[in-house]
């Protein structure tokens, strides 16, 4: 009785362990990721105390042989975890920089150039001031036209004082750092400071062209005179004629005092 419970024990524990085998195989054929095992249910049950035993022992076979499948099944899980981790890093590694060179492509072709080179060239020449033309300035006689804003009565002081200089400019006295040149910053720079003062009584227009002008007052007494070149006699008289009455101009000359402490200022 004992020898033949024991080969039916051998031969129930055999077909369990072929059917778990074969389960096995055909799962690890596809995706390493598997279900929970549970074969269990209330209806399972032994009709006999052998038969309760020996599926109890089959069970505890097959127990083991799902630990030693589930187990491999999770380092199999965390291989690939880590395998797509890397590619994971390499992926966004190579996004950045992928980035990177859309980005400087991108700006060589439409973003802003270089300022530098030709272009600063330029840029520096149209916004430099420029030389006063003939009709603006009568380089042998000293004699300056200035624009009809400049010409008013607020301006009348300084405007004087720097057709005075340049009437009485010469080889020796004209040039970058000269005392005339130095003179006649002082009454640019009080000038503009009138001319700001007044920026609401003259058109958008009227104040950018007295302001190059201004400028350009400016550049010309920084231009020296050639020793070629004399001043004529007459510019000195038509200064003269054009000058105030002695009394006026000594209250011109405080007021352009005042005007060049505020421009200063």
């Amino acid at each position: 009785m004992k020898t033949r419970i024991r080969k039916n024990w051998t031969r129930i524990a055999l077909g369990v362990l072929m059917a778990a085998g074969a389960s096995e195989s055909a799962q690890a054929q596809g995706t390493a990721i598997a279900q929970p095992i549970s074969n269990w249910t209330y209806t399972n049950h032994s009709s006999t105390l052998v038969e309760g035993s020996l599926r109890g022992q089959s069970a505890v076979i097959s127990s083991v042989g799902q630990t030693i499948y589930l187990d491999s099944l999770a380092a199999v899980n965390y291989a690939e975890a880590y395998k797509r981790a890397i590619e994971n890093s390499v992926a966004v590694t190579k996004a950045y920089y992928e980035r990177r060179e859309i980005r400087e492509e991108y700006n060589q072709k439409y973003g802003p150039k270089a300022f530098v080179g030709e272009a600063r060239k330029k840029f520096i020449e149209y916004y430099a001031p420029k030389r006063l033309s003939a009709q603006e300035f009568d380089l042998e006689r000293g004699k300056l036209t200035w624009p009809h804003i400049l010409r008013q009565e607020q301006f009348a002081p300084v405007k004087d004082q720097i057709d005075l200089v340049f009437s009485g400019r010469d080889s020796s006295n004209s040039g970058d750092g000269s005392k005339s040149h130095r003179d006649v910053l002082q009454l640019c720079t009080a000038m503009t400071g009138l001319l700001r003062e007044n920026i609401g009584t003259m058109t958008s227009d009227q104040y950018i062209n007295a302001l190059e002008f201004i400028r350009s007052v400016e550049l010309e007494a920084k231009t020296a005179i050639s020793t070629d070149l004399k001043p004529a006699p007459a510019a000195a008289e038509e200064a003269k004629l054009d000058e105030a009455p002695a009394k006026a101009k000594d209250s011109d000359t405080s007021s352009i005092k005042r005007t060049v402490a505020r421009g200063k200022a």
